[in-house]
């Protein structure tokens, strides 16, 4: 399991874009020495906030992650799946900004994980995000009560992302 915060889009996404590159070189870069060491079916499971959109470029170009299981299954060198395109294609978010969503959390599995070879496999349908009605704020958007910094504080805010969840079955269970 690789957790994950990359950094943030302030002062813009595109200035900030750099940064989430590297973050996606680290994560490929580990990604494939974990391979090396512990064989193709290992499983990787690399999840958290990217900050990043899954058709963004940190995520396909440089963190590997395809849309596609089929290209996972069959690359020669390891890729991840990233189990947050069908969110995104449902229209849900893990953020809100300017009242805009944003699927900026990912869950990212690698072969062993997606055809079961490590032992374990991911249940690609139970990817959720989670939004208990308390952690929601009021409005027209369902954006998360946020918990805020040190100069304005909110003890009932939980974090300006929701949280994203995936089942992980052992064996043929």
């Amino acid at each position: 399991l690789i957790g994950n915060h990359w950094p943030a889009r302030s002062g813009g996404q595109y200035m900030s874009e750099p940064y989430r590159i590297i973050a996606a070189e680290t994560l490929s870069y580990f990604h494939e020495r974990i391979h090396s060491i512990y064989g193709k079916d290992v499983a990787v499971l690399a999840m958290g906030d990217f900050n990043d959109e899954p058709f963004d470029r940190s995520l396909t170009e440089y963190a590997l992650a395809e849309r596609s299981v089929t290209k996972v299954l069959n690359a020669r060198s390891p890729k991840f799946y990233n189990a947050m395109w069908g969110i995104l294609g449902a229209g849900d978010a893990t953020h809100y900004y300017d009242n805009a969503p944003n699927v900026l959390d990912q869950i990212l599995i690698s072969k062993g994980l997606l055809s079961g070879a490590s032992g374990i496999k991911a249940n690609l349908d139970s990817v959720k995000i989670i939004k208990h009605p308390d952690m929601i704020s009021g409005g027209k958007y369902p954006a998360p009560i946020r918990f805020g910094r040190k100069n304005k504080m909110n003890v009932k805010g939980y974090s300006d992302h929701f949280p994203i969840c995936i089942k992980i079955e052992i064996g043929d269970e």
